[in-house]
């Protein structure tokens, strides 16, 4: 019902398009932290990412506002201009009404799709205001092609394992050129490649830490191979950690672009495009590690080749790029602490065995029930149930269990929901915790590592209020836009409302702002 509203309002107060871009592009590069650019810079060309940050408005500091930084919740805030607790995409999988979910679940038709999302997206409000305008969206995941397109886009695509690119059909039957893609541009066909590394020898980075993850089938240093057995789940999933699945990614950008006629005439397109690789990369091995290294190096020169192809097809004046990301990361523990640092894991199956004793310990004799019923971190769900044969008030039961938590080992940051309804300041940690609850989507209580620790065994992870897990890159670039640096605190919610006022696009209330970026007309 909240959507209908938002997006009759938006048909009711029809704008107009005052200037240019014919084409809007929202660039997304997957757990991409703000300085990861940086320390890469000496092996970057001069035309993809430090084109766009020589001669785009860059943001000096752009942080996401809510603690718990995930893939889905990310790419639903950059779409929407609005932080979780208003979007309701609280976190990858959550649980509403008892029933655990998946962030693009759709329990009517059961395929992935946008339903679970409760505001309306960059593109729902170019379609409400101009019909004619096409929206589509590419990513490795569903979630990141989903969240990005919105309700009704023109098509929302993503890597799909024995298929290519792929869709569901919660969506319009995509066109026949995707078929024809998927023939020319078969992930299938660079099975038994070789990922080498490009660096020369005398770079300082190493190729392998002790902690890394193994690529699959293979090692943890370069080269890497692909596997050619192509019914195999690891070929998959090694062609998703390599840059050949990044230029595939574009591929489809590209024929998208031409197939579609995105930015042809004077009404504004979308294409959205949301690289996972970074992460996958970036979870397996660490942001810290050559592979994530070489990775940027190789997205920089598929990057270059896009922008050129943006300003032969449409001409720069004509279109404008928003880089940014769904979240940054932090590295991995071991690695940190053997630089001296307090940092380490927590395994979730030892943390729920010792909340269950201490659950015993409140009943005060032995039970097979379980107390907690679901942990997706942060969100903790506790068994109404089982709370109940302790004889101690619900509330009471959880703020004894918070205050028990935080003298656990790793833990920093527990609060219960009824401390987050209740609480009167919207600053600090808890206005962060507070941006990422949803009464009907969010556990009993939040519960976050401390700095520097990570739940699960995934040998890097993200996910917390930290600013390491929240700095992420943002970049406008393109149309008349003369170089600049936004200086005023700004979170990736700023995009949303930033583009809608290039685009003249009436749109309902959002948590972002309107940043001080415009298109200069000559």
């Amino acid at each position: 019902m909240a959507l209908r509203v938002f997006v009759a309002v938006a048909l009711v107060l029809v704008g107009t398009v005052s200037a240019k871009p014919r084409l809007v592009v929202l660039l997304c590069y997957d757990q991409l932290r703000a300085d990861r650019l940086e320390a890469v810079r000496p092996w970057l060309s001069t035309q993809g990412f430090l084109r766009l940050l020589r001669e785009g408005v860059v943001a000096e500091r752009c942080l996401y506002d809510y603690a718990t930084t995930v893939t889905a919740a990310g790419h639903a805030t950059i779409a929407t201009g609005c932080n979780p607790a208003s979007h309701g995409i609280v976190d990858n999988d959550f649980v509403i009404a008892g029933r655990a979910l998946y962030a693009t679940d759709d329990t009517l038709l059961g395929v992935p799709s946008p339903r679970l999302l409760l505001r309306p997206t960059l593109g729902d409000y170019l379609k409400a205001n101009f019909p004619q305008s096409k929206v589509w969206s590419f990513s490795h995941k569903d979630r990141g092609a989903i969240f990005f397109g919105g309700y009704r886009p023109d098509g929302a695509c993503w890597l799909v394992p024995h298929v290519g690119l792929g869709s569901s059909r919660y969506y319009h039957p995509l066109p026949a050129w995707v078929d024809e893609f998927n023939r020319q541009y078969a992930p299938a066909r660079v099975a038994g490649t070789m990922w080498n590394a490009q660096y020369e020898p005398s770079s300082a980075l190493s190729d392998t830490v002790e902690w890394e993850g193994r690529f699959p089938g293979g090692t943890t240093y370069f080269p890497h191979r692909i596997p050619s057995d192509t019914s195999s789940d690891d070929c998959w999933r090694a062609f998703a950690l390599t840059p050949m699945s990044v230029e595939w990614l574009f591929h489809a950008a590209h024929t998208c672009i031409e197939k579609e006629h995105l930015g042809a005439d004077s009404i504004c397109d979308l294409l959205c495009i949301s690289v996972s690789t970074t992460d996958f990369v970036g979870h397996l091995f660490g942001h810290d590690s050559r592979e994530y290294a070489e990775l940027l190096v190789a997205c920089d020169r598929i990057l270059a080749a896009f922008l050129d192809e943006l300003d032969r097809r449409i001409g720069r004046e004509h279109y404008v790029l928003v880089l940014t990301s769904d979240h940054g990361a932090g590295s991995i523990p071991e690695l940190l602490r053997a630089e001296g640092l307090d940092a380490g894991r927590i395994r979730t199956d030892t943390l729920l065995a010792r909340i269950q004793r201490w659950f015993v310990d409140q009943v005060g004799h032995a039970s097979h029930q379980r107390l907690v019923r679901y942990f997706y971190p942060p969100w903790l769900w506790l068994d109404r149930t089982a709370a109940e044969m302790t004889g101690i008030p619900f509330d009471t039961l959880c703020t004894r269990l918070a205050q028990w938590l935080t003298t656990q080992e790793g833990i920093g940051i527990v609060m219960t929901a009824r401390q987050i309804q209740h609480q009167a300041l919207d600053t600090g940690v808890v206005g962060l915790v507070a941006r990422s609850y949803n009464a009907e989507r969010c556990g009993d209580l939040a519960l976050y590592p401390r700095e520097h620790w990570i739940f699960g065994t995934t040998p890097a992870q993200h996910g917390t209020p930290y600013p390491y897990d929240r700095w992420v890159p943002l970049v406008f670039f393109g149309g008349q836009m003369k170089p600049g640096t936004i200086t005023v605190p700004c979170s990736p919610a700023d995009i949303m409302p930033t583009l809608a006022r290039m685009l003249d696009l009436s749109i309902g209330q959002v948590d972002g702002k309107s940043l001080p970026v415009g298109i200069h007309r000559r």
